[in-house]
């Protein structure tokens, strides 16, 4: 029930968010869409799908965030008392929440730019197929991002996951951006939580908007 108040408040705000005109601003953009490969392979998952995300820069200091993503056929293994199952199952992740964002520095030795940023999001997996359960929960991403050059970016993010089937775990990661045509970015990031052995990469392209 608490998780569900803070989906419907998260979701309140990002309605009232979007409401408002996005804010031109130079530097690091956060409107933007971008959709890719993501590979999960952990102790329990193995899983290779799509995911489509969504960033809206609602101000210059604030932004909205939506991601999806799906996972046909994932490897999934289930552990009890008796031992262990292999399971074939689809996952279909969703992430939606909002966050702000800074810039500390503009045009400093070789950065461009350096942001902080944080963001809090309403996690929801559902898994069908030989295993049909969903896990619920909230995400909280902060990091830095530096656009090296007018065309590089590397970003840095700590992430915490707090879902109803795992204690809350977290996670560190790492990505880069590369404008190679107009608004058309390739990017890449990687994540790794030690905690079950989760690494997650996701390759793709970004259109700036």
């Amino acid at each position: 029930m608490a998780k569900n108040r803070l989906f419907a408040g998260i979701a309140g705000v990002v309605l009232g968010f979007c409401s408002l005109g996005a804010n031109a601003a130079k530097g690091l953009t956060y409107t933007y869409g971008e959709i890719g490969y993501t590979n999960i392979d952990s102790d329990d998952v193995e899983a290779d799908g799509a995911t489509a995300r969504i960033s809206y820069g609602a101000t210059d200091y604030l932004h909205v965030k939506f991601e999806y993503s799906h996972f046909n056929g994932a490897d999934v293994t289930r552990r009890s008392s008796s031992g262990k199952q292999e399971l074939d199952v689809d996952i279909d992740r969703f992430l939606i929440g909002m966050g702000g964002n800074y810039t500390v520095l503009k045009k400093a030795g070789a950065l461009d730019a350096l942001d902080v940023f944080g963001t809090l999001s309403y996690y929801n997996a559902e898994n069908s197929g030989e295993s049909n359960n969903s896990d619920r929960g909230y995400q909280v991403d902060g990091g830095l991002r530096a656009l090296l050059t007018k065309k590089f970016e590397l970003n840095a993010t700590v992430t915490y996951l707090d879902i109803d089937n795992f204690d809350g775990e977290t996670g560190f990661g790492g990505g880069l951006v590369y404008r190679f045509y107009k608004r058309f970015s390739a990017t890449g990031n990687i994540r790794h939580f030690s905690q079950d052995d989760t690494t997650e990469i996701f390759a793709g392209i970004r259109y700036n908007f």
